[in-house]
This record gives C-alpha cells, sequence and structure tokens, in this order.
C-alpha cells in the first residue's frame, strides 16, 4: 500500500478522473431513469393559447362591470376545438375545461356561480368577477426556447411527461457504464454448490450488481479468477480495453497472494492511491487509464476508464461501493448528484483511529447506525440502507451525509 490519503482526498482523486460517458438517442418509452444529455426546451407557448381553466362560460368582462348578469349562450366551446369568435359583447360562449378562450371573451365564470334556464345564463345576485379570472395565459408559464429541463436531469414521469408535451420524443441520454466485476479467491465457489468446511459461496456479484442495476448506474459482467498472478493478469489483459469501469474484488491488500496492485503496476503504473484512512475497507485502490470504448454518438469527455480495487470482505465492499463506486458511476452516467444529509437518530460511540464508513438504516429522514462487529459480519448489514460517515463520537440529532447502496 502507499501512505493512506484521506477520505476526502480520495473523493478528490476520483472526481479529477472521471466525466460522463458520451451520449446515445433513445425514444421517449426507453428513457425513463436515463439521465438526459440536452436541454428540453419549449417548442412553443406553454400554454400554447389562453386557456379556460373552469368549466362556466365566457364572457367579455366590460358587459359584467356595465351590470349585466344574464348571458344568452349562443356556443359551446369544448377542449381540443379551435377557438369560437364571439362578436356580440352581450351573450356569452359555454368552456370547458382546458378549452381554448374564445375570441371576443376575456373572463370566465365558472358554472358553480351561474344557474342555465332557456339557454341563458343567469349570474346569481351579488355575483362577484375579476377580469381575466379563470383564463390561463398564453406563454405564462414558458416563453418559446424556454429551457425546460436541464441536461444531468434523471428522467423520472414529470420529465418524460414535460418532453412528450412540447414533442420531444427522440431524446439524448447519456451513456451507462459498462462495467466488469472481476472477483478473486481459490475459497470462492459458485452460490448453488455445496461448500467444503474451506470454502465459502461467492456472494459480491449478486450485491455488486443488484445496487448498480437496481438504480440503473451501469450493467455487469462477472469473471471470476482464481489466486493466481497469471490468470489475473490474463483475465485484465483481455478485458482492460473492452469495459468502461473495471471492479477487484480480494487480492488488494498486503498478503502473500495478494496479486491485483503488482498486476496492475505490470499494466498500467502505479495506482492514483492505494490506501485510504477509513475503517473498514483501508486497502482501497483506483486507477485511471485511457478509455477504448468508443461512444456512438460523440466522444467520451475525458478518455478516461476507471479500476477500482476493494478488499475482499464483504462489509468493506459494500461501503466502499457506496461511498466512492456509485457516486463515481452517477458521474460517469451524466447524473448531478449529491449525498443527502440526514438526521442520527442516536447516539453513536466511535473510538477507532480512522473515520468510520457505518452501515445503517433510513427512517423516518433519520440515519440509525448498525455497525457490523468486523469487517466479515456481512449478516449485520440485512435490513440496510447503506453507509454513512463517522470520524468521532457523535450525538443524535447531528446531520450527516447518507451514501446508498
Amino acid at each position: 500500500m502507499q501512505q493512506l490519503i484521506s477520505i476526502q482526498q480520495a473523493d478528490a482523486y476520483i472526481a479529477d478522473k472521471v466525466s460522463a460517458l458520451g451520449y446515445s438517442e433513445v425514444g421517449i418509452d426507453d428513457a425513463s431513469n436515463r439521465i438526459l444529455a440536452e436541454t428540453v426546451c419549449a417548442d412553443r407557448p406553454i400554454p400554447p393559447y389562453d386557456r379556460v381553466m373552469m368549466d362556466g362560460i365566457a364572457i367579455q368582462y366590460e358587459s359584467f362591470a356595465a351590470g349585466r348578469r344574464d348571458f344568452s349562450i349562443t356556443g359551446t366551446q369544448a377542449a381540443g376545438m379551435p377557438a369560437l369568435e364571439m362578436a356580440n359583447p352581450n351573450v356569452c360562449i359555454e368552456v370547458m375545461t382546458g378549452a381554448a378562450l374564445p375570441h371576443g371573451t376575456d373572463t370566465v365564470i365558472k358554472i358553480e356561480d351561474i344557474k342555465i334556464k332557456n339557454g341563458t345564463a343567469h349570474l346569481a345576485a351579488g355575483s362577484i368577477a375579476e377580469k381575466r379570472q379563470h383564463v390561463h395565459p398564453m406563454g405564462s408559464d414558458q416563453e418559446t426556447g424556454a429551457a425546460l429541463v436541464s441536461a444531468g436531469s434523471p428522467l423520472g414521469a414529470t420529465e418524460l411527461a414535460i418532453a412528450a408535451s412540447v414533442g420531444h420524443t427522440n431524446i439524448k441520454v447519456y451513456q451507462r457504464p459498462e462495467i466488469l466485476l472481476i472477483t478473486t479467491g481459490d475459497e470462492v465457489i459458485p452460490p448453488d454448490d455445496t461448500p467444503e468446511p474451506y470454502q465459502i459461496r461467492r456472494s459480491h456479484y449478486p450485491a455488486i450488481r443488484a445496487s448498480i442495476e437496481s438504480h440503473q448506474l451501469g450493467k455487469v459482467t462477472n469473471a471470476h479468477v482464481p489466486d493466481t498472478e497469471e490468470d489475473l493478469k490474463n483475465t485484465l489483459e483481455l478485458n482492460m480495453d473492452k469495459y468502461d469501469v473495471i471492479l477487484l474484488t480480494g487480492g488488494i491488500s498486503m498478503g502473500k497472494f495478494d496479486y491485483v496492485a503488482p498486476v496492475m503496476k505490470s499494466l498500467i503504473g502505479d495506482p492514483c492511491f492505494h490506501g485510504i484512512a477509513q475503517r473498514p475497507g483501508k486497502p482501497f485502490a483506483f486507477w485511471s487509464t485511457a478509455v477504448g470504448r468508443a461512444a456512438p454518438n460523440t466522444p467520451q469527455q475525458n478518455g478516461k476508464r476507471a479500476i477500482f480495487a476493494l478488499p475482499g470482505n464483504p462489509v468493506s465492499v459494500m461501503a466502499c461501493l457506496a461511498r466512492y463506486i456509485l457516486p463515481a458511476l452517477r458521474i460517469m452516467r451524466g447524473e448531478i448528484w449529491n449525498p443527502q444529509s440526514l438526521s442520527l437518530a442516536n447516539d453513536i460511540i466511535w473510538n477507532a483511529p480512522f473515520p468510520g464508513l457505518v452501515a445503517c438504516r433510513v427512517s423516518g429522514n433519520q440515519i440509525h447506525p448498525t455497525p457490523p462487529r468486523n469487517s466479515g459480519d456481512y449478516t449485520a448489514l440485512a435490513g440496510c440502507h447503506g453507509i454513512c460517515e463517522i470520524d468521532s463520537t457523535t450525538r443524535s440529532g447531528t446531520n450527516l451525509k447518507f451514501y446508498p447502496w
């Protein structure tokens, strides 16, 4: 390992080396939860016409101001039809919510304030009206060309509704990273195999894949290699140019069979960092190198590939995944994201020499820390939603940043 750096320094190294990938164009039906790579603008005023906001009648206000309270109905303006013309100021047109305001009218009287009898609308005694009431003026929400949804926005229900409303049905979205997860360890076997007493079932791949793909942060492929320098090197050489991100679990510490650091050094040189003053996950390492996969529609912005090496212990894997890798993937898919700041639900004692990446549950906008007994105690993570960062004994009510997994 290199000299330990702080969590904040590790953040800075990673942020300096990763940025959004290129974009691709998808149909609006395939854009849900993708990250917008362009600004969606209004193609016409919003609303595009003076819009009726209440069922009722449309009148010319001057007639009401002059004392008229009975208006003959000369037509019906339904939603979806061209605006009618009303030349006589002493009559009215029946209107429906969402319809265009008839030409020659400027005020809507809602249906609750009138009685219609024999084709005439009678206003109740003491009726009050204001000019332009219940009218949504053309362009009052947005002008033509106004930016409606900014690049970097996740495309949820409301964003897609806005895009559809302005005819933006082919949408440029940032690409999601292609990720290779290389798991290591001779003691690790497939989950559906029966282990010997000295073996464990493979759990990193389903956990990491579920976390990344549930957030739509990339597509994960897995390769498992035994603890030999040759196998690891061959796997990396074969795949280095095929993926945007490479994740490795295990083999990054200082043991006799920890080959990740020396193999990576032989392939691309020294890491940006190897070792963070944190618990768990101290041996965490990061490399960056030239990228090989070309974007379909535009070059990638920084031409870099990210390579993260995580310790093998499951709690360390999940803590580093939440704290560093998922935020980096959010950057790579073009997302503008910051961790939530939530209140600590109860006091937590922290006497370790390094800051902690502590597993926690979130309930009622509060963080409930659930620190495992050790970095191998993966069963303690059941029901946890992510990690918070703690560097000293902290009292309830303190706001902490929350990193989901």
